[in-house]
């Protein structure tokens, strides 16, 4: 009988006036569905309308929408058979069929920019990649990207689609996300589906969190103040941006050539005889000390400078723009000469086009975007026109300036009359930015969290560390909101330790081992339930932010995985981990987690072991494996009391268990005060 009707239902479907009818983003051709269980399916139709679903494998489904039009329903997946399903939902007009849908295990990868670097990236290019991409044909393995608009309350959709696996798509996805899947799939034989949520680079990990559980948080308990006051249209602030046009900064930073002026005037600015005789005069440090941090200044300027070329050599020259930390675009005598098209490093010394340059008078005219902290065109001796790598020309110090766009509320607003119209928001106000608290929650999590999975995977710290103090809370508060939109507190968890890396000489900070700390918060973290850490001492870039090693990471995480959520008891999964600390006689006995089949180092003498009395002055140490202990002592310390290993930003460690998984830092004080 409900077969019967819901076959008249269909009929009824096919006859009935148009009305709109839309899935939730992820659902689309190629997506993976987390096999053998009940997975959520929502979407939108007009206010109580009714939407039928249908799948191949035998679920039929007539959901009722509520008064919005938001529509919502459970449907049992298969096991994994490999075989590509199809789902139809539709109402009176419209039929929407997906296909390519595999059954599998869907996991959610987050972080910063470690977790979203691509297997792609040509800055920092990932090692081996140029061997793996043209093999990387795996049909069972499915990616989505996610992006969205940065939000003070929670958006409903988000932007992307699932991409098949191949030689001409991984370029695209996580380096440490692929690896990761792809590790899952050659040892359980099902689909593996990755949603990538990391967007942009440069993210902390509160910008992940819920307001109610972040605000339970050291420095962040104004949260929801703050939410307020942000989203008030009565603020002056927010008045002046209600009267003001604005561009995205997406419009501003392309790959190609063609420059985006932000409005029709500044069109104007490159041409050789136009009017500047009502611009500033400023020497290009009283232009860098507008843009300074303390003048809470960052956006657009222009410069231009007229100036007399003699030289006979009007070909084959080239410009040398110098130091500059910014987003640049140069013009002389109204021609494209060359711009900076995205993060990273550029060449600084490039071709001026042919019968561009004139002798006599010209014009150039610069463009100067500054994204975030001090920026500016800085000086540099090196810059100016030359020929076969000799100097032949340079500019004079001062130039023509017109501030002429304000970075605001991640936007860029025009400015009429520069920097004196400019109204600052409020302290408490939040920056519209993907980088503020809760902003990528907004903006990723809570769109994507209905979305059926088996984990999450997470990679991030590198923004936290000079507030490595607070980062256990804060990344709890991350943890709990992930499980609590899924809505399931036990969801396994996994996360990246950060990698070694010299922060201090990477920040111009002279003081504080920054990442042995952030570390240590991370490796305390393991007494939450569900939670593992793939430890990466042994790949850290004193130099690179970015260590180019990701292979070694996402096998780590899907070695927790395994062990954890797929069966694999035995499995060695984790390097070393500090267990606890005897002293007798004068020596620290550490005991370890995690030894696997026997703790290892790759040389003769043990590295980075110290310990301290009372005092808590650590010194430098000897170590020594025996058996599944690690004895530790030093003359400089009789009577001692703590023993930490690895503290430091960056090193290289020689420590692992024979499986070799290098061993994590730990400082016994912290595990003591944990305790």
């Amino acid at each position: 009988m409900k077969k019967i009707v819901l076959i008249f239902i269909f009929i009824f479907f096919s006859c009935k006036q148009d009305e709109s009818l839309s899935l939730g983003s992820l659902f689309q051709d190629h997506m993976i569905l987390q096999q053998d269980e009940f997975v959520a399916i929502w979407g939108y139709t007009k206010p109580r309308g009714q939407v039928f679903l249908k799948t191949d494998w035998g679920e039929e489904k007539l959901i009722n929408a509520d008064e919005s039009g938001e529509w919502n329903t459970k449907i049992k997946t298969l096991k994994a058979d490999l075989k590509p399903h199809e789902l139809v939902v539709q109402n009176s007009s419209k039929k929407i069929i997906i296909k390519d849908i595999f059954f599998g295990e869907v996991w959610f990868a987050s972080g910063q920019s470690n977790m979203g670097w691509q297997m792609g990236n040509k800055i920092t290019e990932v090692e081996g990649a140029i061997d793996e991409i043209p093999l990387a044909d795996y049909n069972e393995i499915r990616y989505f990207r996610a992006t969205g608009n940065d939000s003070y309350t929670p958006n409903k959709n988000v932007k992307g689609s699932w991409k098949v696996c191949s030689p001409e798509t991984v370029s695209e996805f996580s380096a440490v996300a692929y690896f990761f899947a792809k590790e899952l799939f050659n040892n359980l034989q099902v689909p593996i589906g990755i949603i990538h949520g990391t967007w942009r680079m440069g993210h902390p990990a509160e910008a992940y969190a819920m307001p109610e559980l972040l605000e339970k948080v050291k420095g962040f308990e104004k949260i929801n103040e703050r939410i307020k006051i942000s989203l008030d249209p009565n603020t002056p602030y927010n008045m002046w941006l209600s009267n003001h046009n604005y561009v995205e900064l997406n419009q501003l930073i392309n790959d190609d050539n063609n420059t985006t002026f932000l409005s029709d005037e500044n069109k104007k600015f490159v041409e050789k005889k136009y009017n500047d005789s009502n611009w500033e005069i400023l020497s290009l440090k009283e232009i860098n000390k507008k843009f300074s941090i303390e003048n809470e200044f960052d956006g657009v300027v222009w410069l231009r400078q007229t100036f007399d070329y003699q030289k006979n050599q009007v070909v084959d020259l080239e410009f040398e723009i110098g130091e500059v930390n910014e987003f640049f675009d140069i013009f002389i005598n109204g021609k494209f000469v060359n711009r900076r098209k995205g993060y990273g490093k550029f060449e600084s010394r490039f071709l001026i086009p042919d019968n561009i340059l004139n002798q006599g008078i010209n014009t150039i005219a610069i463009r100067i975007a500054d994204m975030y902290g001090d920026g500016g065109l800085l000086e540099d001796e090196d810059r100016g026109i030359y020929y076969n790598n000799k100097k032949i020309y340079s500019f004079f110090d001062t130039w023509k300036v017109k501030f002429s766009s304000w970075k605001t509320n991640n936007r860029l607003y025009n400015l009429e009359e520069g920097l004196d119209e400019i109204v600052f928001p409020s302290k408490l106000r939040m920056p519209r930015e993907g980088s503020k608290p809760t902003m990528l929650y907004n903006s990723l999590i809570s769109p994507i969290s209905p979305y059926t999975l088996k984990g999450f995977i997470w990679y991030q710290g590198e923004n936290n560390v000079t507030r490595y103090e607070n980062y256990r809370s804060t990344f709890l508060s991350v943890i709990k909101t992930f499980r609590k939109k899924w809505e399931n507190e036990k969801l396994p968890f996994y996360y990246v330790q950060i990698a070694p890396h010299e922060y201090a000489n990477r920040r111009n900070q002279t003081s504080g081992e920054f990442a042995a700390n952030l570390r240590e918060q991370q490796r305390l973290t393991l007494s939450e339930e569900n939670v593992g850490m793939a430890v990466t001492m042994d790949i850290g870039d004193s130099l690179d932010i970015h260590p180019k090693i990701k292979k070694p990471v996402g096998k780590r995480l899907a070695l927790w995985a395994l062990a954890k959520d797929y069966g694999y008891k035995n499995l060695t999964h984790s390097g070393p981990l500090f267990k606890e600390v005897n002293f007798q006689k004068g020596k620290a006995i550490v005991s370890f987690d995690h030894i696997g089949s026997g703790l290892h180092v790759t040389n003769k003498k043990l590295k980075y072991f110290e310990i301290a009395g009372k005092d808590k002055i650590f010194q430098t140490a000897n170590a020594q494996i025996k058996g599944d202990k690690v004895i530790v002592w030093s003359k400089k310390v009789p009577i001692p009391l703590y023993v930490r290993y690895g503290w430091k930003n960056f090193l290289t460690p020689n420590f692992f268990n024979k499986e070799g998984l290098p061993a994590s830092s730990f400082n016994s004080i912290n595990h003591l005060n944990d305790e």
